[in-house]
C-alpha cells in the first residue's frame, strides 16, 4: 500500500494562502551602534529653514508668491542666503507649473537676473540649476480618485520622476504651483489634500529633496492677514501633513511702518512672511520683506515702543474721524468698532484708541438724551490734536 497522503496539504496551503499586497519593510531591530547613526531632521538644503520633507507655501492670489519662489531659487543656485539662512551647498530646483507658461515664468527669471546684477556665468548657473516644467495644458495630477478613495496617482508621479531626472540632474526642491489643480478637486476637501500629501511624500522618499505645494489663502484668511498654519483655503489636513509651512501676507502701507519703524516708498510694496510651522528648527519672528519690481530684500525689524503704537493708532482713528466729519458723515464708538477694514486695525484697538482720543480731550460724545451718540473730533485749529512726530 502507498504512503503517499491522499491530500497534498502543502499544496493546498499554497493555493488558499493570501497574495501579498505590499513588500513590508523588516521589524528586525536595528543594532545599538546603529542608532547613532540617526539624524533627528531630514536633509538640510538651507539649514535652519528648507529640509529635504514636505513643505506649504500659503499666499493670497496676486501677491506675488511664485515671482518670490523663482527669487528664492535663484538665491539657492547661487548659493546666496534665504532670509538670513545660507544654503548648504548650491542647490538645484524644479518648478511644475499647472498654472503659468514655461515662457512667462523664465521671463520672470530674466527679470530677476537682471536686476539682481547677475554676471553671464552667474546666470548660465541658474539656468542650469532652476528648471521650469510647464504642464498647464496637460491634465496632469499626483492624485486620483480609486474605489471611492483619494489615492497618489503613482503611474502619474513615477512617469514624472523620471522625465525630471532624465539626464541625470537631481532637484533638492521640487515646487508645485498651485495645489489646486494637482489634486482631485474640492468636494472631498481633507481627501483631495490628503492625497497630494502622500504623492509628495512618495516623492521625498524617492529623491531626498524637499516638495512644496503652492496653495491659496482661504478668502476670510485673507481678508484677516492671518498667519497660522491654517491660513490655507479648504481643509486642516494639507497643514497637518507638511512639516514646514509658510504664510505670506501683502501689509498696507501702516501696518508696515508700525511693524518695521519704516516707510515704503512710491514704488514698493510689504509683504510679511510667516514661517507658521517648523518642524525641523526653532520658531522664529515673522520675516518682513520690501518688495521693489523685481528687487526683494529682507528688512530689518524696528518696531514702535507700545507708546508709540498706541500713538499711531490714536493718530489714525482720529485722521478718519476728521475726514469723515468733513463730508457730514459721523460714527458712534460701536460704529467705529465695524470699521475694521478701512482701518486695518482690531475692534479691540479701536475701542482702546477711541478711549485714550475721549480722556486726552481730543473728541467727545455728542447727541446724549435720546438722541443719537457719536464721536466728535476736535479740529485741529481748536489745538486739542496735539503734536505727533516721527512717522514721516
Amino acid at each position: 500500500m502507498s504512503s503517499r497522503p491522499l491530500v497534498d496539504i502543502e499544496s493546498i496551503a499554497q493555493q488558499v494562502a493570501p497574495k501579498r499586497l505590499f513588500d513590508l519593510p523588516s521589524l528586525t531591530p536595528p543594532a545599538l551602534a546603529d542608532l547613532e547613526e540617526l539624524s533627528l531632521t531630514p536633509r538640510a538644503i538651507v539649514p535652519g529653514l528648507l529640509f529635504a520633507d514636505l513643505r506649504l507655501r500659503i499666499a493670497p492670489g496676486g501677491v506675488g508668491k511664485t515671482t518670490l519662489a523663482l527669487f528664492e531659487a535663484m538665491q539657492l543656485a547661487l548659493r546666496r542666503p534665504l532670509w538670513g539662512h545660507w544654503p548648504a551647498v548650491p542647490g538645484n530646483t524644479v518648478i511644475i507649473s499647472r498654472e503659468d507658461p514655461r515662457g512667462i515664468l523664465l521671463a520672470r527669471l530674466r527679470e530677476l537676473m537682471r536686476h539682481a546684477g547677475l554676471s553671464d556665468s552667474e546666470r548660465a548657473d541658474v539656468l542650469q540649476r532652476v528648471r521650469i516644467l510647464d504642464l498647464s495644458s496637460l491634465d496632469f495630477r499626483l492624485a486620483a480618485v480609486v474605489g471611492d478613495v483619494v489615492l497618489p496617482n503613482r503611474l502619474a508621479i513615477e512617469e514624472l520622476l523620471l522625465h525630471v531626472t532624465a539626464d541625470g540632474w537631481m532637484p533638492d526642491w521640487m515646487i508645485f504651483d498651485p495645489a489646486i489643480s494637482l489634486g482631485v478637486g474640492e468636494t472631498r476637501v481633507n481627501d483631495s489634500e490628503q492625497g497630494l500629501i502622500e504623492a509628495g511624500r512618495l516623492i521625498r522618499n524617492e529623491l531626498n529633496c524637499c516638495v512644496e505645494f503652492i496653495h491659496h489663502s482661504g478668502k476670510q484668511n485673507a481678508r484677516e492677514s492671518t498667519l497660522d498654519q491654517y491660513s490655507g483655503r479648504g481643509g486642516s489636513a494639507f497643514a497637518d501633513g507638511a512639516r514646514m509651512v509658510a504664510v505670506l501676507q501683502p501689509q498696507s502701507r501702516d501696518a508696515w511702518q508700525q511693524a518695521t519703524g519704516q516707510a515704503l516708498g512710491d514704488t514698493e510694496t510689504g509683504l510679511v512672511m510667516a514661517l507658521a510651522k517648523t518642524s525641523y528648527s526653532p520658531p522664529c519672528d515673522p520675516l518682513y520683506i520690501r518688495r521693489d519690481g523685481w528687487r526683494f530684500e529682507q528688512v530689518s525689524i524696528c518696531p514702535m515702543s507700545p507708546e508709540r503704537r498706541q500713538a499711531a493708532a490714536d493718530e489714525q482713528v482720529m485722521q478718519f474721524l476728521l475726514h469723515e466729519a468733513s463730508q457730514g458723515r459721523h460714527y458712534s464708538q460701536k460704529d467705529l468698532g465695524d470699521m475694521r477694514d478701512q482701518l486695518g486695525m482690531t475692534r479691540n484697538e479701536i475701542v482702546a484708541a477711541c478711549a485714550r482720543l475721549r480722556a486726552a480731550g481730543r473728541a467727545h460724545v455728542v447727541g446724549q438724551n435720546g438722541k443719537k451718540t457719536y464721536l466728535e473730533p476736535f479740529p485741529p485749529s481748536a489745538g486739542r490734536v496735539g503734536d505727533f512726530e516721527g512717522l514721516d
